[in-house]
């Protein structure tokens, strides 16, 4: 188990700021934060750094004795990484197999990441994708209990983050700790398990999956009370809690979920969507917009008949405010 309890660090302008989670055997959790954030922490858990407040346990001893004694089977997979460019697929797998004195064999974790076809390419020659599969690949052969992973499947198309996040899922069966980190919330989602977002405000629990319904005990009937906004990435459906909405925007006939500085296809007209989330302070700003008053940091007037909301989303977006709608906007904010 990966127990963080009360972890405080400050860095330059970059804080941690009294988190606490836990990972059990056998699970993973996926953090939303950014790049210094993600630094920050990997650093902490790997004892590079020393926490100003706060302990970290894996395995119920304190992170510097276990890493001490468990390096060989810790893995990590660095946002970037330097190769031996000149090396080919298959000889850098066999000296990171000789080098770590590994039992596993390489060819069959070649195999299970797609990298037998190019076995014979030179480092220097692959993709980003490929080169992230290497990495990871690499990392197999440690047999690792513990994995820590930065930007898994960044950037990667679905058939290159289907093949990591399904290696993933047999590590974890196998009973190892997972950690993965991105800036993306979408990928966060993608990876399951459970999800965080990390900021200088300290960790939320992302509830991005989980369901919400009211039971009547009247009848045989069950009464439901929709407070979850479907939405679809490839072959998942997510359900958003309305509040972590920023805006909803209607582009083409779809309308797009806006959170984080994320788009999440739903497949609700905007004209239902309004329905559902009005109490929960939604406001129709524009024949396309659904904005979620919370965000809005000021009402903008560019000339006399242009108007825009500015958000104080994670984009700083600004969404047209038409000017039939000032009047019953300054009623809803009482202004």
């Amino acid at each position: 188990m990966l127990e963080i309890s009360e972890l405080y660090k400050v860095k330059g302008d970059i804080v941690i700021n009294n988190i606490t989670f836990k990972v059990t055997k056998g699970n993973l959790i996926n953090i939303e934060c950014s790049d210094q954030i993600s630094d920050l922490l990997i650093d902490l858990i790997l004892d590079k750094e020393v926490p100003t407040k706060g302990k970290i346990y894996i395995h119920g001893e304190g992170n510097k004795t276990y890493i001490r004694k468990n390096m060989k089977h810790i893995g990590v997979v660095f946002r970037k990484e330097g190769f031996y460019e000149n090396m080919t697929v298959k000889s850098y797998m066999k000296f990171y197999k000789n080098m770590t004195n590994s039992k596993v064999n390489y060819k069959e974790i070649m195999v299970k990441l797609a990298l037998v076809d190019i076995e014979n390419t030179k480092i220097n020659k692959l993709t980003y994708s490929q080169k992230r599969r290497l990495s990871f690949a690499r990392e197999l052969l440690k047999e690792p209990k513990f994995l820590i992973f930065q930007e898994p499947i960044l950037n990667m198309d679905r058939y290159d983050a289907k093949l990591i996040i399904q290696s993933m899922d047999q590590l974890i069966s196998g009973g190892a700790i997972v950690v993965n980190t991105s800036v993306s919330f979408k990928d966060i989602l993608l990876l399951g398990g459970k999800s965080y977002s990390i900021d200088e405000n300290g960790l939320k629990e992302i509830q991005g999956e989980e369901n919400s319904q009211e039971e009547s005990d009247s009848g045989d009937e069950t009464v439901y009370k929709i407070e979850k906004i479907p939405a679809r990435i490839d072959e998942r459906m997510i359900l958003f809690d309305p509040m972590e909405i920023d805006y909803v925007e209607s582009e083409q006939g779809v309308s797009n979920l806006n959170i984080k500085g994320e788009k999440f296809p739903c497949m609700l007209p905007l004209t239902e969507l309004e329905k559902r989330l009005k109490h929960f302070g939604f406001f129709r700003s524009h024949r396309s917009y659904l904005v979620n008053l919370q965000r809005v940091r000021e009402v903008v007037m560019w000339t006399r008949n242009s108007y825009s909301l500015s958000l104080d989303d994670k984009t700083k977006s600004s969404i047209p405010l038409s000017k039939g709608r000032i009047k019953e906007l300054k009623d809803i904010l009482n202004i």
